[in-house]
């Protein structure tokens, strides 16, 4: 009798444990790819259409990526520190660092751009690794 209440015991905080590292909140992926675009016409709805058509098509059908977010710009506060003035925000996550390395040269990739850059004035890039 004393061992199953202690295996159900056992178990019990087996479950927990397993419980909680799938509630945490961290981003899938060791590195992270934040992409900024400014669009050179961005009430232009037309442009806009194509620009998140080949951004859907990027992100579900490379095979390198891990997550992804594509979003514009959010109605916060404005505050000093908040720059509101891009047009729309990509966020790409990888699990290694060789996954980011083959996207950059991977054809969808390259399609994306290709087809694409003629709509953006401006794009920012920061990369970032998880720390260990």
């Amino acid at each position: 009798m004393k061992y199953s209440v202690f295996i159900i015991a056992c178990l019990i905080s087996i479950s927990s444990f397993a419980q909680a590292i799938e509630d945490t909140k961290e981003i899938k992926g060791n590195l992270v790819h934040n992409v900024f675009f400014w669009l050179k016409n961005p009430d232009n709805q037309t442009e806009r259409k194509a620009f998140e058509k080949g951004v859907k098509d990027l992100l579900s059908q490379c095979k390198f990526i891990t997550s992804s977010h594509i979003g514009s710009t959010a109605n916060t506060a404005k505050r000093d520190v908040v720059d509101a003035s891009f047009t729309y925000c990509v966020v790409i996550t990888f699990d290694s660092k060789e996954a980011h390395d083959n996207y950059q040269v991977d054809p969808l990739h390259k399609k994306f751009i290709k087809e694409n850059e003629m709509l953006w004035s401006k794009v920012l890039v920061y990369d970032s690794q998880k720390l260990k």
